[in-house]
């Protein structure tokens, strides 16, 4: 599967569009009181299936397909289905029509031409910005509105995404992720921390004061609104462009990377707003994307494993806290900066498990080719 996203011209008719969203977030809303209304007098739910045919029975929209009305009681019961695991941590919420964002088309109600767009159920033609061309069966479409009220196509196709080359056959990484810095690799080589929400904080502290002195349901206060939304959006543009590039410079150099499977949610508790300008995991969903092009390998290493705590003659000092950056190992004497010891002792790691896991001659004969020569420091 591979995706496309283009952007629709703004007309006259995208109003249609958003009508059709407001007759999802009413699917949502109906569909969500039948199962608070079903739990409260049976104790039960309402299996999907279940809910599917009531819809088709009893409930008819006019501006909506029928499989769009499918795909949203899906949406909604994956919703149940990740709370009841313990994987959300409220069930799913009435939405408002100005915050329902998408519909998903599936095999009917719509049909391509080129650059045109046309909606079956309400008879309309939309163009959009053809900036690549697209072949392959369309699994899925989905119109996606934007919180500044732009809209957007995104294609599902039946094709493979088509591999590039890496220019570095055999060459490993380990990779430690930071605070100070976006990263550390075991070559030694670092990765300044872009901060882009730290740099555009003022703007989006002064734009938000603005929004919160206007009144509500003003025009004026949307207008607020969008100037706050488009700070926000240059700032989620800036970050997945770095990412992307920085994914695609790493798949280039090296045929192994290492990197830690992270503890997002701990970490997040403990430095919020850090956490979330640095986006380590949008990166590695990128990465592990970039990686299926390239032929790359991404192997994660266990978090539990002490990397920045464990010398290289095998000490583990089980006293290191975050604010020390540099420990001297009182069994040999080395002195070890933390980061770039712990993407060494990542990418030892990892060669280890995947030797484990093959048991291949030529996975041993690149072992003793690649293991890295641990550099120290000394006093």
């Amino acid at each position: 599967m591979i995706s496309y996203k283009y952007k629709l011209y703004r007309t006259d008719k995208t109003k249609h569009l958003d009508k059709m969203l407001r007759e999802a977030a009413f699917v949502w809303n109906h569909a969500l009181a039948l199962q608070k209304r079903y739990y409260r007098l049976y104790h039960k739910y309402i299996g999907r299936n279940r809910m599917q045919a009531h819809f088709a029975k009893r409930i008819s929209r006019n501006l909506l397909h029928s499989q769009s009305v499918q795909e949203i009681l899906e949406r909604l019961d994956d919703a149940y289905k990740r709370f009841f695991k313990h994987l959300a941590a409220r069930p799913p919420k009435f939405r408002r029509a100005k915050d329902f964002s998408s519909i998903v088309f599936k095999q009917g109600g719509y049909s391509l031409n080129g650059n045109v767009l046309t909606i079956n159920r309400i008879s309309k033609r939309y163009k959009f910005s053809l900036s690549r061309h697209y072949d392959g069966k369309v699994k899925t479409l989905t119109v996606k509105r934007s919180p500044l009220g732009e809209y957007f196509i995104i294609m599902v196709l039946n094709k493979a995404p088509a591999s590039l080359g890496k220019t570095h056959n055999g060459a490993s990484v380990g990779i430690d992720f930071g605070l100070k810095t976006y990263m550390t690799m075991s070559d030694g080589t670092t990765v300044k921390n872009p901060q882009f929400l730290k740099t555009e904080l003022p703007r989006v502290q002064r734009a938000s004061r603005k929004l919160s002195k206007t009144a509500s349901d003003s025009h004026h206060r949307q207008d607020r609104r969008k100037e706050l939304d488009r700070i926000l959006e240059r700032i989620v543009n800036q970050r997945n462009e770095f990412q992307w590039q920085l994914a695609h410079h790493l798949c280039r150099q090296y045929d192994r990377i290492f990197i830690e499977d992270l503890q997002l949610t701990g970490m997040s508790a403990l430095w919020g707003r850090k956490m979330s300008d640095l986006a380590h995991g949008a990166f590695v969903t990128k990465l592990e994307y970039v990686a299926s092009k390239y032929g790359v390998t991404v192997h994660k290493i266990d978090r539990f494993y002490p990397s920045s705590k464990t010398c290289t003659c095998g000490y583990v000092n089980k006293q290191l806290q975050l604010k020390d950056r540099l420990w001297t190992c009182p069994e040999c004497g080395a002195v070890h900066s933390r980061d770039l010891l712990a993407a060494q002792n990542i990418l030892r790691q990892g060669i280890a498990e995947l030797e484990s896991t093959s048991k291949t001659p030529s996975a041993r004969r690149a072992h003793v080719r690649l293991h890295p020569r641990i550099s120290r420091i000394h006093a």
